[in-house]
Order: structure tokens, then C-alpha cells, then sequence
């Protein structure tokens, strides 16, 4: 049976739209620290009940998965978890680290202080993690390191546009983060990135933000040899 952070109680999580957003949440965390695996079958009726609600957000969570590649949806073979997609991948990168790099090179916009305090908090709590080995946890952080940044500099919707065509992107950086040295070398990173906003330096902050996102490219070739049933095959479409 599947089993999610903790059950969705409708009766304290509002309207059904913040239901089916808290189940997307939750399905997107599951297949991308592959929970879920590739390939793997999903019905919209085993997440609810294992959720704790109604089908019909957890339909609309889907669609929303399914927007994101991260699952596909046949009347042949029902739902399944999509495989990784180099070409998403590949794309991915491109987009963020442009994007990303671009809002902490504004000279515009002062960087706001409690955001950037905030980062300083949650790198410690990566440091923690590490110590820790949750991945699923580290995963999180990860993101909410981004996602801060980009609030840091008043333009949270440019992490919004970032998630929507991040999910391979993820799912691959799960995958190479298994590794502790390279868990160890992602918090670095993000103190390089924190430690020139800090500095004033938006042009060096820009470089580091933008090598830290492109570095999803290291081992890849090795990476699809260990988990080839993770991939799409180049023939199929």
C-alpha cells in the first residue's frame, strides 16, 4: 500500500484546491525520491484512500503530474509513473540555470535580509541532515534553498516557472545525490551561492548559482547504467 509524510485531513486543509495542491505535493516528492519508481502503477483511488480523502483532488493533483511528465496516463495501460527523460532533463537545466542566475545578478533589487538570515538557518539544517542520511528531508531543503532565493529577491514566481519543468531534473539529482560526497558538495555550493549574495558580489553569485545547477550533468552516462530501468529508452517516444 502506498504510504505518504502523513494523511491529508480535509477538515483542516481548507478548500479542495489546497487538498489537491497538498496531494500533488506529496505525489511529486514520492516519485521524485522514487518512492514511487518509474513504471510503477498508480490509481487514483489507492492514493486517496491512502490520503485519507476524496478522488477528485487527487485527480486533479494528477493532471497536474501528468502537465509535469512525471506520470502518464493511457486508457491501455491506466497511470504509471513516467521514466526519466534525458531531453526534460536537459531542458531543465538550461531554463534554471539562466533563470535562477539571472534574478541574483539584479542590481535592481537589494536582497532582503530575513530571507538571506533564513538561508543561513537552513543550511545548518542541511548540514544536519547530512549527519542525519534523509535524503527525502535533504531533497526538501534543497529546495527550499532555491525557492528562498528566489523570495530573497522579491521574484518567487521565477521559482514557480523553475518547478513546473524541474521534476527529471530532480529525479536524476535525487538519484546522484545518493552519494555523501556529493550531498557534502551541493551544501558548499549553496554557501558559495548565499556567501557572494552576502558579499554584494551578484555577478560571482550568478557564476556559482549557475555551474551549482549545471553540475546535474556529472555522471550521468554512469548514473543511467545503474538504474537503466529509470530511463526512457532513446527509441521510445
Amino acid at each position: 500500500m502506498l504510504t505518504f509524510n502523513s494523511p491529508i485531513d480535509p477538515a483542516h486543509a481548507g478548500k479542495r484546491g489546497t487538498i489537491s495542491a497538498r496531494a500533488c505535493i506529496e505525489l511529486r516528492e514520492a516519485i521524485v525520491t522514487a518512492r514511487l519508481k518509474p513504471g510503477t502503477s498508480i490509481s487514483e483511488t489507492e492514493v486517496a484512500k491512502s490520503m485519507g480523502i476524496s478522488r477528485t483532488p487527487v485527480r486533479e493533483a494528477f493532471a497536474r503530474l501528468f502537465d509535469e511528465g512525471l506520470i502518464e496516463i493511457s486508457p491501455q495501460s491506466g497511470t504509471l509513473v513516467s521514466r526519466i527523460d534525458m531531453q526534460r532533463v536537459r531542458e531543465a537545466v538550461f531554463i534554471r540555470s539562466a533563470l535562477e542566475s539571472a534574478v541574483v545578478a539584479r542590481t535592481d533589487v537589494a536582497p532582503d535580509p530575513a530571507a538571506l538570515d533564513e538561508l543561513e538557518m537552513l543550511l545548518r539544517e542541511q548540514e544536519r541532515l547530512i549527519d542525519k542520511n534523509d535524503r527525502a528531508a535533504l531533497h526538501r531543503a534543497d529546495m527550499r534553498f532555491h525557492s528562498g532565493l528566489m523570495r530573497a529577491f522579491a521574484v518567487e514566481r521565477a521559482w514557480t516557472a523553475c518547478l513546473h519543468v524541474s521534476a527529471d531534473m530532480m529525479r536524476v539529482q535525487f538519484l546522484i545525490g545518493m552519494r555523501r560526497d556529493h550531498i557534502e558538495a551541493i551544501v558548499e555550493e549553496h554557501k558559495g551561492v548565499l556567501a557572494a549574495v552576502r558579499a554584494g558580489d551578484p555577478a560571482l553569485a550568478s557564476a556559482r548559482l549557475a555551474a551549482h545547477i549545471r553540475n546535474v550533468d556529472i555522471d550521468q552516462a554512469d548514473l543511467q547504467a545503474l538504474n537503466a530501468d529509470y530511463f526512457r529508452q532513446s527509441e521510445e517516444v
